[in-house]
């Protein structure tokens, strides 16, 4: 999928932009502030609806206004999200659409941002978020199942907080969450294991190196255990007031030959491997789906040297749809034939 073009009303520093597509290599260039990110954000909003830079939709509206409005083109449709102070709302082609699950992923983008590093860093929470939202695209079973999930564990929490517990209605809530769990095990202990396939591979082409990447899957059961987890945990649970066994308590980190890679690799060797799982990622979704998603590159080539540069180029998808962004054109080393979008500080008024 590809898109042609997509408009911007108040949202972030825009009030009124527009801005159209070359189906295959995109370069936005402006001075740090311009707005450039915002580009970007919008197409992952479209496609994750919700962004990658803020937990608060308020935060994408601009200023003194009172919404915010994203309309994206594909080469067949139209997407469309409104954001105001009350929720956000949908639309396919004009069709409201009321369920998330029937919007997100329609339009495939995954984005490569100097912030990923934060991934060896932040709390397991904000890991499992990441592999959420990326299955949530690709999986109506996972999201499904994880929809349930979150319901059946806030209403767990909320029963195991009160003195007087009916004990029936916990035992119903365990047995509700038995398929759930597995599906989500199932799902994302897969989803590793396609990863790991090519982590490496990539990584080597990107680095230049031999050595090995690997996801370790910290899961919470194996899948054939899970209705004995739940027993096993339920005098904890009682103790704690809380679910203390369940896929909400899943983590998983980066060994690079062998190393965990916090204790052993460079900052550079970090943000290669972050690569790296990106690319992966992309592999991945093309097989489910059958179809490229569109990579976003967020300032990403800057960091790298020419050698670097080309390297990484070198290994997107020919069929990919690849939007870039950078402060100056004459820092990056790219041969291949682009479109060009500058962006000034008055297009944004």
């Amino acid at each position: 999928m590809l898109v042609k073009s997509i408009k911007l009303n108040n949202f972030r520093n825009y009030t009124n932009y527009q801005l159209e597509f070359d189906p295959h290599l995109n370069i936005i260039i402006g001075k740090n502030g311009v707005g450039k990110t915002n580009i970007l954000e919008a197409i992952i909003v479209i496609s994750n609806v919700k962004s990658f830079r803020t937990l608060n939709d308020v935060d994408l509206i601009k200023k003194q206004t009172e919404y915010s409005r994203i309309v994206l083109n594909t080469q067949s449709d139209e997407y469309k999200l409104v954001l105001n102070k009350n929720g956000k709302s949908l639309f396919i082609n004009n069709n409201s659409i009321k369920k998330t699950s029937e919007f997100i992923g329609k339009v495939n983008a995954v984005i490569f941002k100097p912030g990923d590093l934060e991934l060896f860093v932040t709390s397991p929470s904000d890991r499992r978020r990441i592999i959420d939202v990326e299955l949530s695209k690709i999986s109506d079973i996972y999201i499904d199942s994880l929809t349930k999930y979150k319901k059946l564990l806030a209403d767990k929490n909320n029963l195991l907080k009160q003195t007087n517990k009916d004990e029936i209605l916990l035992s119903l809530i365990n047995n509700s969450m038995v398929e759930p769990i597995k599906n989500i095990i199932r799902i994302r202990q897969e989803f590793f294991e396609e990863i790991n396939k090519n982590i490496s591979n990539i990584y080597q082409l990107l680095s230049n190196t031999n050595s090995k990447i690997e996801i370790i899957y910290k899961k919470c059961s194996e899948v054939d255990k899970v209705e004995e987890e739940i027993e096993r945990s339920k005098d904890k649970d009682n103790y704690y007031q809380y679910a203390t066994f369940g896929p909400h308590h899943d983590d998983y980190y980066f060994k690079i030959d062998n190393f965990e890679i916090n204790t052993y690799a460079s900052q550079g060797q970090k943000r290669m491997v972050l690569i790296a799982f990106k690319f992966a990622l992309v592999e991945y979704i093309k097989q489910i789906t059958k179809k490229t998603p569109i990579i976003l590159l967020d300032d990403i080539l800057s960091e790298l040297d020419k050698n670097n540069q080309l390297r990484l180029l070198n290994i997107l998808p020919k069929d990919s749809q690849t939007i870039i962004t950078n402060t100056d054109i004459n820092n990056l080393n790219i041969v291949d034939k682009y479109k060009l979008i500058e962006i000034k500080e008055e297009q944004n008024a």
